[in-house]
């Protein structure tokens, strides 16, 4: 008997959480999209990128320049180690902070992000004005 006064009462309160997760994701089926259409769709009004092949690529060189750069302040050992994280899909700024850097090095690649990344600071400076 005390397990059925366990049992019911979960078994309800799972009943409605699930019930209620199920009402508030939004229908997928065809008759949900068939309503008077006075809603604006999202992806008609959404901003494009004009982001082109060449765009990418840049950035793709610029970052490599980039990494030239830190790679050359870096020892052997940190070069090697700073490689294999980011082929473990780290970012460079983490693999960076778990590099063991010293002052010297430190500085220099703060400079080096500070000049190579220096027109997204106004950008940003910009949006939130």
């Amino acid at each position: 008997m005390l397990k059925k006064q366990i049992i019911v009462p979960t078994l309800l309160l799972a009943t409605i959480l699930i019930g209620g997760v199920t009402g508030c994701t939004s229908s997928k089926s065809p008759d949900a999209s068939q309503g008077d259409n006075s809603g604006t769709n999202v992806s008609e009004n959404a901003p494009t990128t004009n982001t082109s092949k060449a765009d990418t690529s840049q950035r793709g060189q610029h970052r490599e320049a980039v990494r030239q750069q830190i790679e050359a302040i870096l020892t052997p050992d940190q070069v090697k180690q700073l490689s294999a994280k980011l082929q473990q899909g780290e970012k460079m700024r983490n693999a960076l902070s778990s590099l063991n850097l010293n002052a010297d090095q430190k500085t220099k690649i703060q400079q080096i992000f500070k000049t190579a990344y220096s027109h997204h600071q106004g950008q940003s400076q910009e949006n939130s004005q």
